[in-house]
């Protein structure tokens, strides 16, 4: 034999033909005294078993021709840590005789520079290679219920795209298993979003209402809030689309609104709904590397609105008819809970405009997209494009003067049906004017620097249009 390794297969080949030959022994009743032994008592428990040093290290790094051990693996994000996790193939799963494959444990990492959110997806990490990665962990490992392993990767750094693989003894690895390190100073966790809103209304009982104005798909509540006494109010709507902006402006508006101008919400209120698809927010706060869009269902929510829902739209290269789209419309109008629900709150409450916070990573900028059905009343088109001059200028980030309206958004938006069913102006905000910003958050670039400047900006604009609807 060549090496350790070439021993190690030998033996493990010598191990299956004699496995082989005392399952036909057991199947004869002449050989009972046999019974008692398992078939990995018969070959080389020292290398099996026992502790196998350089060899272990260096056959677990190679494929076998073993069945896959290890399945249904996870990688995701939690505030200072990846988890890792993966159970026993069921064909393993409480057979002693084959307990030997789980006696070490093995985990892989592998940076991915690379990876670009918003021009990359899954199939980036399909031909990635454990063979290439980092050998970060080989030991023992206790299974939960004796059938589930984790590992707890606590050296990492934040904004990194990780890949991982995890592999028992022999065999090979479960993987690739992507995940990104977000910063949750950045997107925001939903417990984060749960316990701003409900600070808010401790902190200012007279001016903040909270409500639940429904459930997603998955079931978690959908929070509203109501932040001032004046009867015409503004809405604010974030995170539609689970990749792009929303609760991380929102809530830092309400919070500043009402820390240095609760005498305005005297007059005026925002109602507004900061995360209206939490379920699969959360999944991208959680490390998902690639940018998320549609809600649990597979639904995009802003072509689900009953708004010329049944005309076939074709943007960014997919159509609304197709399920596998990524801005599918759904089965029927209003299919989904989170359509449901701002619909009602939208009725509920008949804002003087609705903002509904687009673009990517956290950060929107000062491109107002509006219905191009608007386009059919002049007296729509002059009101919308007042109130973008108005926020406009409070943002000062340049001349009103030198920016447009895009009226373009689609069958089954929310500024579509805002404009057909209330007939209230209504914007996607999206890309920031600033080439740099916007190429930062496209990319999931965002930093903390960047998310304050916006932050800021939407604050004063958003106090503007406020202003100009209380006098």
């Amino acid at each position: 034999m060549s090496s350790n390794t070439d021993v190690f297969q030998f033996l493990y080949l010598v191990k299956r033909v004699m496995a082989k030959s005392i399952k036909q022994l057991f199947n004869r009743r002449s050989f009972l005294g046999l019974a008692g032994l398992s078939t990995s008592s018969f070959v080389m428990p020292t290398f099996l078993n026992g502790n196998k040093g350089d060899i272990s290290l260096r056959v677990a790094q190679e494929p076998t021709p073993d069945y896959q051990t290890l399945r249904e693996g996870e990688a995701y994000f939690d505030t200072n840590k990846i988890v890792i996790s993966a159970y026993k193939s069921m064909r393993f799963y409480k057979k002693k005789e084959l307990s030997y494959h789980y006696d070490q444990i093995r985990v892989y990492r592998m940076e991915c520079p690379d990876f670009k959110f918003g021009t990359d997806y899954s199939e980036y990490f399909r031909t990635l290679d454990h063979k290439k990665a980092t050998l970060i962990f080989q030991g023992k490992m206790e299974p939960s219920l004796d059938n589930k392993f984790r590992y707890e990767d606590n050296d990492i750094k934040l904004g990194t795209v990780y890949c991982y693989w995890i592999g028992s003894a022999l065999g090979v690895p479960e993987g690739p298993l992507p995940v990104k390190a977000r910063d949750p100073e950045i997107w925001w966790p939903y417990e984060t979003v749960q316990k701003r809103v409900s600070e808010l209304h401790k902190n200012y009982p007279a001016l903040v209402q909270v409500n639940q104005i429904g459930v997603t798909t998955n079931k978690r509540p959908l929070v509203s809030l109501k932040v001032g006494q004046g009867k015409r109010c503004i809405a604010l709507v974030g995170a539609v689309h689970a990749g792009e902006a929303g609760p991380e402006i929102i809530l830092y508006v309400l919070e500043n609104l009402l820390k240095n101008h609760p005498d305005l919400l005297k007059k005026v209120s925002v109602v507004a709904i900061p995360s209206a698809n939490p379920d699969m927010r959360e999944r991208q706060v959680k490390g998902i590397p690639w940018y998320l869009r549609r809600n649990a269902n597979l639904v995009d929510i802003n072509r689900n609105f009953p708004a010329n829902w049944g005309d076939v739209e074709t943007t960014y290269g997919y159509s609304t008819d197709d399920p596998q789209s990524n801005t599918y419309r759904g089965a029927f109008a209003e299919s989904e809970n989170e359509t449901v629900a701002i619909i009602q709150f939208m009725k509920s409450h008949k804002p003087e405009v609705i903002f509904s916070y687009h673009c990517l990573a956290s950060i929107a900028g000062q491109t107002l997209a509006a219905s191009k059905d608007g386009l059919q009343s002049k007296s729509f088109v002059d009101r919308s494009n007042a109130v973008a001059n108005t926020l406009w200028q409070g943002m000062a980030n340049r001349d009103a003067a030198q920016e447009k309206v895009y009226y373009l958004c689609t069958a089954g938006s929310m500024p579509t049906w805002s404009y057909k069913e209330l007939n209230t102006p209504a914007f996607d905000i999206e890309a920031p004017f600033e080439a740099v910003d916007l190429a930062q958050c496209k990319t999931d670039q965002t930093d903390r620097a960047l998310l304050k400047k916006y932050q800021e900006m939407h604050l004063r604009g958003i106090t503007a249009v406020l202003k100009s609807i209380a006098f």
